[in-house]
Formats: C-alpha cells, structure tokens, sequence
C-alpha cells in the first residue's frame, strides 16, 4: 500500500482518476471498480496498491483512512513500528535509541531530531530527514515510496535502497547529507542537488 490524496475523479467513470502520491507529490492514475463504494471525494486521503516496478504504475484497491499522528519531543527507547496510516515525528529534543520499522507509514526527523539506530522501510513507506534531523545507523528502502535526505538532513549510516519509487537528496531548501555509501538495486528516480553532500564513507 502507499499513501495519498485523491486527485481528480472522471466524472462520466468514476472507477478512473488520479491520486497524488503524499511524499514525493508526484500523480498517478488511478483504476478501481469498487470506487463508488469508498466514498473517497476530491481531496480525501486514501491508502492504494501500486506498483511502481510498471512502466506507467496505476494505483488501485483505494481505501479512505484517516491519518494518525505522534510527536516524539523527549528521550524515547526503540524498537518503534510506524504502521500504515500513520506519522511519526522525531522532533527538537527527541531522541530515539533503538530501530524504527516504518510499514506503509510516515516517518519524519526534523528541527535536529535523532535516531541513534537504523530504519527500515517496507510496504511504501517513507521517510523524511530535514531541518538539521539526524540518523546515526544505517536507512534500508525495501519497498518505499519515497526517501528524502534535505534541507541539513543528515544520515551518517550507509543507505541501502532495494526498491523505492523515488529518492531525493537535497531541495530548493538546502543540500542533504550522506556519510555513508549508497546502495540502490531498483529505483524508479533519483535527484541530487549541488548543494547535497555524499561522502560515501568517508
């Protein structure tokens, strides 16, 4: 599943529209029967199944959901699960010490944020590192929909990407940094910036 917002909706078939992808923004088409039966208008949030390995991925399979969202602002211990649907937030002056899974969720480390552990992300999840957030171990993509390293987001581990749609080191805000190596077998896209440091294990 990946997460969303519904689009447009065809109004003569409403089995056929678009969804914008949350993380990376990017629309996809959507085809799903059932449509009618979700309730889902312009603008809802809905989880779908995509594949992105298509050469032109569609979404299907739309749910409604409705986000939930954590704020992690002191010392917290891991492992920590972030489950479809959901956000978490390591914000100023939080901490966590130990693994965090991301499955089908959100997972954001922003405004010097840290992670001392590593991060999976499996099921079209994603991850955010911005605004001077740190992780200290190592970021697996197993099967995500975007990872973004930007604005003095920094991972000092190695960054392993077996199969993501995309991956984006730095933005219009500011350079991302990685201190480790990369590793990508199957991606979709990947976009630099000047401004980004890799150091690749330097």
């Amino acid at each position: 599943m990946a997460l969303g917002k519904v689009e447009t909706i065809d109004a003569v078939d409403p089995s056929n529209g678009t969804i914008i992808e949350d993380e990376s923004g990017m629309s996809y088409a959507y085809n799903d029967p059932n449509f009618k039966l979700t309730g889902l208008v312009v603008g809802s949030p809905c989880t779908y199944d995509i594949d992105y390995s298509a050469k032109i991925p569609v979404a299907t399979n739309l749910k409604p959901y409705t986000p939930t969202t954590t704020d992690i602002t002191t010392v917290v211990s891991g492992p920590i699960t972030v489950n479809p649907g959901e956000t978490l937030t390591v914000n100023k002056g939080g901490v966590v010490n130990g693994v965090i899974n991301v499955n089908n969720g959100n997972l954001l480390i922003v405004d010097t944020g840290l992670v001392n552990g590593d991060v999976t992300i499996n099921n079209q999840g994603s991850m955010v590192v911005k605004k001077g957030g740190i992780v200290n171990g190592t970021v697996i993509v197993n099967s995500g929909s975007a990872l973004k390293v930007v604005n003095k987001g920094t991972v000092k581990g190695n960054v392993i990407v077996a199969s993501a749609n995309r991956f984006i080191i730095g933005n219009a805000n500011g350079g991302g940094i990685i201190n480790g190596e990369i590793t990508i077998d199957k991606i979709r896209k990947v976009t630099i910036t000047a401004t980004s440091t890799i150091n690749c294990g330097a």
